[in-house]
């Protein structure tokens, strides 16, 4: 070798390996630990309760819990994420699969005329044939393979971890939409009862104004309530319908009309105070308790190894080959007859010395992916603490507000009823009685809202705080 290919070799190296110098990455997660709160604004009490399995029996509906169990199985979204995961998978197979030695077997012949160089004029019919195993491996000097192979793996933990965030998800939605279903399903009995009650107030009214007792005005009020009833019956009605053909295509199932009628949504008889407490614990349990979190730090950790590998491959690689069989001068024989055994054995070292900045570009483009793969988990984190606080003071302003609600509905029922006495005693006009009725319908429809609100603010804690996953979704490797 020439002093000038010495000296050209030897500067690559150089080089290489100041590339791959400072190559220790900042553990981003120890960071942001250090910048969270001691512990979540004290809202609501922290206890060491675990909240893991199907959360959403807590509200003790077997409708529900089958509805969601079925999402869980066949919902669209879930079956494309879990085909995700195995690709993810065949991704990471295949590229470990580069750190072991490809093995394949040879069998050749040839047969061949040629002019003979004895006999001028005539010619010489040849023939050879060989097989063999030949192996090639190329050594992973540097860590390169494996850092590779380690980022093909956090890609692969980071798919799973989605197709974790998105169960939760799924399921959260489910219960969502079934308490949506159940509350539409309460407005209408309520707007039945009203409609009842006011066909019934419309036929008093038509035989007080044939005798006189009261004005038209005061029949045309009558008459304008229940249509405006009828009107907002038609309206839940038809969104009730909307909502459970919704449900039906989040649980994977066709929304036809028999696949409707077999859908039952009981009624939420269950107070909000009085579903199980929820442990807030501290935020930096977060980063183990979320699934979302977990994938975007392993993204972060793919990341990170791909800028290793691709300082890495600035490195000079080693590829080590050999064969072995046996060769025969005649192909009819070339099993049983007489033959040659032949082998080969054979290393290359190659550095690459100047390559128009390829490998630098690479490395660049890692490295800039991993500063948006940072700042993406911090975002991340951030955003999971702001949702986990929104939804503590979500969780209990639901209850009170409900609580709320209900006394309210009470007392106007009891100011409806007082207003409708006056009016039958003429002490007041029939107004006042409407006026009454409307604001006791709002408010029993507030308080089923307010019920439906309270119940998603729970569904809606559990996510923040990652309830309904063990962590265990995908644990190792395929």
């Amino acid at each position: 070798m020439s002093r000038f290919l010495q000296s050209s070799l030897a500067a690559a190296l150089a080089l290489a390996l100041t590339a791959c110098a400072g190559g220790v990455d900042s553990n981003v997660k120890a960071t942001l630990e250090s910048e969270l709160p001691d512990r979540f604004s004290e809202v609501m009490p922290v206890s060491d309760v675990v909240i893991d399995g199907p959360w959403w029996r807590s509200f003790g509906d077997a409708d529900m819990d089958a509805l969601v169990e079925q999402g869980l199985a066949y919902n669209s979204d879930l079956i494309i994420g879990a085909a995700r995961l195995r690709e993810a998978a065949a991704a990471f197979r295949q590229t470990r699969s580069a750190q072991l030695p490809d093995v394949g077997v040879f069998v050749g012949g040839s047969r061949q005329r040629s002019p003979s160089s004895s006999v001028p004029g005539t010619s010489v019919i040849s023939e050879s044939g060989n097989f063999g195993v030949s192996v090639g491996f190329e050594v992973d000097l540097w860590g390169r393979l494996s850092a590779q192979s380690a980022a093909a793996r956090q890609r692969y933990l980071a798919q799973g971890y989605t197709q974790a965030a998105l169960r939760q998800v799924i399921a959260a939605e489910l219960v969502r939409g079934y308490l949506g279903a159940q509350s539409l399903i309460a407005r209408r009995v309520v707007l039945q009862e009203n409609v009842v009650l006011l066909e019934a107030s419309l036929g008093l009214a038509q035989r007080r104004y044939a005798l006189g007792a009261i004005s038209e005005l005061d029949l045309q009020r009558s008459v304008s309530e229940l249509e405006d009833s009828r009107a907002q019956l038609a309206a839940v009605e038809q969104q009730s319908a909307a909502s459970q053909r919704a449900l039906l295509v989040l649980a994977g199932q066709m929304p036809t009309e028999q696949a409707l009628k077999s859908l039952t949504v009981r009624a939420l008889d269950l107070a909000p105070r009085d579903l199980p407490e929820i442990p807030a614990g501290l935020p930096s349990s977060l980063l183990e308790r979320r699934p979302d979190l977990r994938a975007a730090e392993a993204n972060l950790a793919a990341g990170q190894a791909d800028v290793s590998a691709a300082r890495r491959a600035l490195l000079p690689s080693l590829s080590l080959t050999g064969s072995a069989g046996r060769a025969s001068g005649d192909l009819s024989d070339i099993l049983s007859g007489p033959h040659l055994d032949i082998w080969s054995i054979g290393a290359d070292l190659i550095a690459t010395i100047f390559d128009g900045g390829r490998r630098r570009g690479v490395i660049a483009a890692a490295q800039a992916r991993e500063e948006q793969l940072v700042e993406t988990y911090r975002n991340t984190v951030r955003n999971a603490l702001r949702e986990t606080l929104d939804a503590l003071d979500a969780r209990t302003a639901a209850v009170q507000i409900h609580e709320s609600r209900q006394a309210q509905a009470h007392a106007l029922a009891k100011a409806a009823e007082l207003a409708d006495r006056r009016y039958q005693e003429g002490y007041d006009s029939y107004l006042n009685v409407i006026d009454a009725r409307r604001s006791l319908l709002s408010a029993r429809q507030a308080t089923i809202e307010a019920k439906r609100a309270a119940g998603a603010a729970y569904v809606d804690l559990v996510l923040a705080l990652g309830g309904g996953w063990d962590g265990q979704v995908v644990s190792a490797a395929p």
